[in-house]
């Protein structure tokens, strides 16, 4: 991946094996991502952001409205796989009853006296790895037995760009910790999709073959999780 500054907006280039240009504009914060066919030239990627820059600015303008910063407080909300949920605050008698829990339709979120907004978000952080590595751990075990694939190790870790990744030779896939926020059908398209490469590197077109054998409303499901980011298409 490469970086280019195209009319004062950051924009990460992915080329790639396609034939279209296609433009994303990423929740939460508009990060602006082109992925290109190989051989499009700079010129021509940034004549096609150029051409999109008032469309760039009003997604990022959306999203703003959408995802307003938390202070993790009573009475915002948090996605739980895909569904909003009432946030209820309060205070901690000890530290050992800090966290989170889903209870009577809103999570509850116990934090020390006095906590800080950091404070607040790396419990919401912790809880959120529990759920995803709950449901995840289910979803690979089972996909890959059927998909007669070996998983040596997967991780989850915060990514600004993918929703996973996977090490081909090392057999290790790692989920982006945002999917405990969408919902679960898209959780698992993304386990497939990773564990796809396990058996296909790259996305060629056997690739996307044994995504439809596996999953084969992976299209509806990947519309999905990208519904809310801001996309659009144009011919190179």
């Amino acid at each position: 991946m490469g970086e280019m500054k195209i009319n004062g907006i950051p924009v990460t280039v992915d080329r790639r094996n396609i034939k279209s240009l296609n433009l994303y504009v990423k929740p939460p914060d508009g990060k602006v991502r082109v992925s290109a066919p190989m051989r499009t030239g700079d010129r021509t990627i940034r004549a096609f952001v150029q051409s999109h820059v008032d469309w760039i600015q009003k997604q990022q303008e959306n999203m703003r409205a959408s995802f307003p910063q938390h202070k993790y407080v009573t009475g915002e909300t948090v996605l739980v796989f895909g569904e909003q949920v009432p946030l209820f605050v309060i205070d901690a008698t000890s530290k050992r009853t800090c966290g989170a829990r889903l209870e009577e339709r809103r999570l509850v979120l116990t934090v020390p006296a006095e906590s800080t907004v950091e404070q607040r978000e790396k419990l919401l952080r912790s809880w959120q790895r529990e759920q995803l590595k709950e449901i995840a751990d289910g979803m690979l075990q089972r996909w890959a037995k059927l998909m007669y694939v070996q998983v040596n190790e997967w991780h989850i870790k915060r990514m600004k760009t993918k929703w996973g990744s996977c090490n081909f030779h090392a057999h290790r896939i790692w989920l982006n910790l945002a999917l405990a926020e969408q919902p679960v059908e898209c959780v698992e398209y993304v386990v497939v999709h990773e564990l796809c490469h396990l058996l296909e590197p790259s996305h060629s077109t056997r690739f996307w073959n044994l995504m439809t054998q596996y999953l084969p409303d992976w299209k509806e499901r990947r519309t999905r999780l990208n519904t809310r980011p801001g996309k659009t298409k144009a011919e190179p």
